[in-house]
């Protein structure tokens, strides 16, 4: 047992020293990339300010920065170090370093709610590292590490051949690990919720100035089937069991010009599992900013009008309309809207319960003095879990057609994640009766000249205990299509009267 031991601790050291030397080789694209993954951590933990993060093989802090700018300096987090030459003075308040002789007994038990790392866990004593890393975590806590995938080439002939794998400055006890290989060691040690998913394609050697021009492109391949699988990295999600059911609320609204000015609303079809969660959650986060909940019951045939209305007696913030046929998503929205009366309109879908504390990002927006803010899922910055890819290039190729049909710039306009200034919401007609609205939501505000920005925000599609969602792209995507040819028609309308309004007034002067 003490050799096994040593040669975890020993392995530990190796990975680490290597993957410093990796990070420092590649100036131009490892800022970016460590950001990424930084970013993949909070978004995936959805994190809430006092979660305790630890960071294994955390070196000279390289990742370790960049994980305390993301969380806003909210969370503790221990670097646990494995060369001492590496130990640093942390710059960050929220950050300590502790040397690690022996990962399995320097560290308390059950005493972090994360665990997170990058190129330090597939070594050749990773069914021993898990197991360790299982003790460290609270019960209900979660491990995300990001580790090379065995099937990308390059991290093949690493594989096959020792003296490459020397050569290109791999640890020698580093090792390349399939999917089903790694999900079958994390459940043998107790973990479940397992996800290991393939990430990053771009290549470190990308000069810094291409790499952002190679985003979109990169996020349609790492989710193209066949193509993802060649991915440089593989994204390790596991949670440890345990713990309690739901977490701890914690109040996020810091902004006190909100204070009792916004109001949610929420179309609701055949939502009555979701919402007492949702209102919840609602008020647990952000009750200072609530100025009333709407729940828009779109004639739903399950119990969502008897939910609804139960949530309501407890509570006078939160208020249901019951709409008459026809259902769609877009008359949902437009009653919503209408009988909305705080200074701020929040739209949003019942399932948006686990990712509630990103919205933090959006009232920021707002509060910085932006007039809207929109959730957008398609940058580095965002995360998508159980996304279908056809829905991803569906979206991908409608945004295209934006940008080029009406000049601007826009990544992602077309989903139910929108906090307004409430007469922006009011003041627009919402013609399409089902999903399409959305898009109409996103583009109408931004066409009549409203200042509205993108934020991050990761999207996770529908779990079974969520139920199932009503969108349906072949039904959809013609609607989408229909909305965007009027908003072109609109918009070269509106840029011919102006053309004419300037000739008349150029006329003028000349008199």
């Amino acid at each position: 047992m003490p050799h096994k031991i040593d040669s975890l601790n020993d392995n530990l050291r190796d990975m680490e020293r290597t993957r410093e030397a990796y990070w420092l080789r590649y100036p131009g694209s490892s800022p970016l990339k460590l950001r990424w993954r930084a970013l993949m951590v909070r978004h995936s933990f959805h994190l809430l300010p006092g979660e305790t993060i630890l960071e294994l093989g955390a070196g000279s802090g390289l990742w370790t920065r960049h994980l305390s700018a993301v969380t806003r300096g909210e969370n503790p987090i221990t670097g646990a170090v494995f060369n001492r030459q590496l130990l640093r003075t942390p710059e960050q308040p929220n950050v300590q370093y502790v040397f690690i002789e022996d990962l399995t007994r320097d560290l308390p038990e059950a005493s972090f709610d994360y665990v997170v790392g990058t190129a330090i866990l597939c070594h050749d004593e990773c069914a021993r590292n898990l197991c360790a890393l299982y003790r460290l975590l609270k019960p209900g806590g979660q491990l995300l590490f990001f580790e090379a995938n065995y099937w990308n080439p390059q991290v093949a002939l690493k594989n096959i051949s020792p003296w490459v794998a020397e050569k290109m400055g791999n640890a020698r006890c580093q090792i390349g690990m399939r999917k089903f290989q790694l999900m079958k060691v994390a459940s043998h040690h107790g973990f479940t919720d397992i996800d290991v998913i393939p990430f990053d394609i771009i290549h470190p050697l990308t000069p810094r100035f291409l790499v952002r021009r190679l985003q979109a492109l990169a996020f349609v391949a790492e989710h193209a089937p066949l193509i993802r699988e060649l991915c440089g990295t593989l994204y390790i999600l596991a949670r440890k069991p345990g713990g309690a059911v739901t977490r701890r609320f914690v109040n996020l609204a810091t902004h006190t010009e909100l204070s009792g000015a916004v109001s949610f609303v929420v179309p609701c079809h055949n939502e009555e599992m979701n919402i007492p969660r949702l209102v919840e959650a609602i008020l647990g986060f952000y009750e200072p900013y609530v100025h009333e909940i709407i729940l828009v019951n779109d004639n739903s045939t399950d119990s969502t009008s008897e939910t609804a209305h139960r949530l309501a007696a407890g509570d006078s913030r939160i208020k249901v309309v019951n709409r008459q046929p026809p259902n769609g998503v877009g008359l949902a929205l437009r009653e919503g809207y209408a009988a909305a009366t705080g200074r701020y309109i929040l739209s949003m879908d019942c399932d948006f319960v686990q990712i509630l504390p990103e919205f933090r990002d959006l009232f920021d927006a707002v509060a910085a003095g932006h007039e809207g803010a929109v959730g957008s899922r398609f940058t580095h910055e965002s995360v998508m879990i159980n996304y279908p890819f056809f829905k991803i290039l569906c979206n991908r190729c409608f945004h295209i057609l934006v940008n080029l049909c009406l000049r601007r710039r826009v990544r992602d306009i077309s989903n139910n994640l929108k906090l307004y200034r409430s007469d922006i919401l009011k003041g627009i007609e919402i013609e399409q009766p089902h999903f399409a609205a959305n898009a109409e939501t996103g583009l109408k505000p931004l066409l009549a000249g409203y200042d509205i920005q993108e934020v991050p925000i990761s999207w996770i599609n529908r779990t079974v205990e969520m139920g199932s969602s009503s969108f349906r792209i072949f039904n959809v995507a013609p609607n989408y299509v229909a909305t965007l040819i009027r908003m072109v028609a609109s918009s070269m309308r509106q840029r011919k009267r102006m053309a004419r309004a300037r000739q008349k007034d150029l006329a003028n002067q000349l008199k």
